[in-house]
């Protein structure tokens, strides 16, 4: 396993999970292998270019548990080539000829990067199956939550009343359009190549185009319109998608962080029993899980820049940018459900504090109820004089270090057009809620019609 901390029996668990960590695993990229090389034999038999005989006994031997895997390090070492020392092991594995038909017609890019599509493909499954457990939390969330009061926040001040559902389920509607995203990608992405180290399938003969539709139909993948190796969009765009994913992430936990702060006191992190928060203040309940879900949507994102590097292929065949694929995308992948697994544990076991967030809306002197003020204002006085006047209170606020909203209902020309009870309605923060809750429900209801939530 790739990297210190992905591949740390200690660290690994703080980084990703289990099940992504398997399909990248030495293990299955030998049975991906496996699958491949036995689809190439497939297709090729099928269209009269290797005996049936030989894809026979292909079939029946070339699976992962005939490999030795100690024997097929040491000759991809001695062959500096995976592959190589790949097909070099397998002929022990054949008492006749069939073994000289173990990659009989493929290059090395149809092999490892149709490998690499199906390892993509056990992966998507797996971050499809995360992000649905999150967006039920999510949902359930927004909707115990649509009506339950708390602040805007605006360059880091209170802008203006709303609801927590609906903080949440902004979140809710981007997850949204990008699983959809992940899965209008799904024919392009999950496609196979055995089209040569050119392109131009000159190995397969005149009926290429049916040998390779019989060795993608063979492993469940689409077939390409045309040779991809040097089209290397099919892997970056689908990393773009986790990436944005990651984004959207990590802008949750830093709310979560926000709100986590002592002085703010909104949300508390879980801990299971026994867990610690540190080893110098014993009692303390740090923001790990939080934080951890910020620090992820980094790492992704520095690791997308690799993936862009890929398409800087030169000519038909360069390994230097192919390498890159072998280091971003599995790590991007194991990194993000690390992410995901993160943030369905944070928001399903999570506290929020409602009766805090109400207690904090009384730290706002008025200036979160000056925009509906000036609003009302200006159906009597204009909105460029509404908001000018409303400007002037504000310097005299500060210049007098008076409370802007006892200024709000001292006020002369305010008085001319708006009572006490007027005032008292306008700056009680349950009066702004329907939007809030309204376009909360139009999210759920978005949810609900596209069918991904469980």
């Amino acid at each position: 396993m790739s990297g210190e901390m992905l591949g740390s029996l200690y660290n690994q668990n703080g980084y990703s999970t289990a099940r992504m960590r398997n399909i990248w695993s030495d293990q299955n990229r030998v049975k991906v292998i496996c699958q491949v090389e036995t689809a190439v034999a497939y297709a090729m038999a099928k269209n009269g270019k290797i005996p049936d005989k030989a894809y026979q006994e292909i079939q029946a031997k070339l699976v992962p548990e005939n490999i030795d895997r100690v024997q097929l390090k040491i000759e991809s070492a001695r062959a500096g080539h995976f592959l190589a020392g790949f097909v070099t092991v397998c002929q022990s594995l054949f008492d006749d000829d069939s073994g000289q038909y173990i990659h009989y017609g493929a290059a090395s890019e149809d092999v490892e990067d149709t490998a690499f599509v199906l390892q993509l493909k056990e992966s998507d499954r797996v971050l499809k199956d995360y992000l649905d457990q999150l967006g039920s939390v999510l949902y359930d969330l927004c909707e115990r939550y649509k009506s339950t009061v708390t602040a805007a926040v605006a360059h880091k001040t209170y802008a203006s009343p709303t609801t927590l559902g609906f903080k949440l389920g902004i979140v809710l509607n981007e997850l949204d359009y990008l699983m959809r995203k992940l899965d209008s990608l799904a024919p392009f992405t999950f496609a196979g190549s055995l089209a040569g180290a050119d392109g131009t399938s000159s190995m397969l003969g005149d009926d290429y185009d049916q040998i390779e539709q019989d060795f993608c139909d063979r492993l469940g993948l689409s077939k390409p319109e045309m040779y991809w190796h040097t089209q290397r969009e099919r892997f970056t765009e689908y990393c773009h998608v986790e990436t944005m994913i990651a984004q959207a992430l990590g802008r949750l936990g830093k709310n979560l962080l926000y709100m986590s702060q002592t002085i703010v006191g909104e949300f508390q992190e879980t801990y299971a029993p026994g867990r610690q928060g540190s080893t110098v203040v014993p009692t303390v309940r740090n923001p790990y899980m939080v934080e951890a879900v910020v620090n992820l949507a980094t790492v992704i994102r520095n690791e997308m820049g690799l993936m862009y590097d890929t398409m800087s292929v030169d000519g038909e065949k360069d390994t230097t940018v192919w390498r890159d694929l072998y280091v971003a995308l599995p790590e991007m992948t194991m990194y993000l459900s690390g992410q995901l697994n993160y943030a369905i544990n944070i928001l399903k076991f999570g506290q929020f504090n409602a009766q805090r967030m109400r207690q904090n809306l009384s730290a706002d002197d008025g200036t979160m109820y000056s925009g509906s003020l000036m609003m009302a204002l200006a159906k009597h006085m204009g909105r460029e004089n509404a908001h000018r006047l409303l400007v002037k209170l504000r310097d005299q606020a500060d210049r007098e270090h008076a409370t802007l909203r006892d200024l709000f209902y001292a006020d002369p020309t305010i008085a001319k057009y708006l009572s006490s009870d007027d005032l008292d309605t306008l700056m009680r923060p349950d009066g702004h809620l329907n939007n809030a809750i309204s376009k909360t429900e139009q999210i759920l209801k978005l949810y609900m019609h596209c069918g991904l939530s469980s």
